[in-house]
């Protein structure tokens, strides 16, 4: 009888120590599976970073390879280009803004695909030209390809004048100088991904049609990119100054 009482007890033993090598190795699991997830998270973060940096970047590119053509280049600064609107004396202060959009031949064509935003006072204006060329959620047309991802605006300004002084020669000035005035535009390309922020189409809408990309100095408002970054949606913002060369007579 003492035999049979001492192999029950060892076989309970057994029991417990199976159980506990049970509950170990599936918390050793959990850990596995927890610290892939993160993993994960980490590696699609860094690949949005990359897909979003590389399709502003490609905005820039396009944009000077075409400017490297002087024909290119010239009509973007007659009649309704992109360049002509933006540089001309009357609309100081204004941003041409239009949408890159997959189907479109090409999305630097000029004012006419466009809208314009600016401020007066302190009331934002963004119907003078239409609203078709503000990028927007809802439509599929806007997205750069047929997958629905990525999303990038594009605004055109003139740069400020006020280190046009640099440009002149040491014992210069503007009354003075017989110089050809130099003429500056700032461009920036937005690209977002809407469908991984868990804001409404309405409110990214929002941020792209009724915010500048640029701080005015009166107004002191909140720029394209504060409006997404409060809504958590993640976007790359780039901005480049170019000064115009001259165009050469043919």
């Amino acid at each position: 009888m003492k035999l049979n009482s001492f192999e029950r007890s060892q076989t309970g033993a057994t029991l417990i120590v199976v159980l506990v090598m049970l509950v170990l190795l599936m918390l050793v699991g959990l850990w596995a599976i927890r610290g892939s997830i993160t993993a994960l998270k980490i590696s699609t973060n860094a690949q949005v970073v990359s897909l979003l940096k590389q399709t502003s970047d490609s905005v820039f590119f396009t944009l000077e390879n075409k400017t490297d053509d002087e024909l290119t280049f010239t009509n973007m600064r007659i009649g309704d280009g992109m360049l002509n609107y933006t540089l001309r004396p009357e609309n100081k202060g204004k941003e041409l803004v239009f949408c890159i959009r997959g189907e479109t031949v090409d999305n630097f064509a000029g004012s006419r695909i466009a809208s314009v935003i600016y401020w007066q006072s302190s009331t934002i204006n963004n119907s003078e030209m239409g609203k078709n060329g503000f990028c927007q959620v809802n439509r599929i047309g806007d997205f750069l390809s047929g997958r629905n991802a990525v999303i990038t605006q594009v605004s055109v300004r003139a740069a400020e004048g006020d280190r046009d002084w640099e440009h002149y020669m040491e014992g210069d000035d503007k009354e003075t100088s017989k110089s050809t005035g130099i003429q500056k535009v700032v461009i920036t390309a937005t690209s977002l991904i809407p469908k991984l922020s868990n804001s409404s189409d309405d409110e990214i809408n929002t941020c792209l049609s009724e915010y500048t990309s640029f701080r005015d100095r009166v107004v002191q408002n909140d720029t394209v990119t504060d409006c997404l970054a409060s809504l958590n949606v993640p976007y790359s913002t780039q901005e480049m100054e170019y000064t115009m060369k001259p165009v050469r007579a043919s």
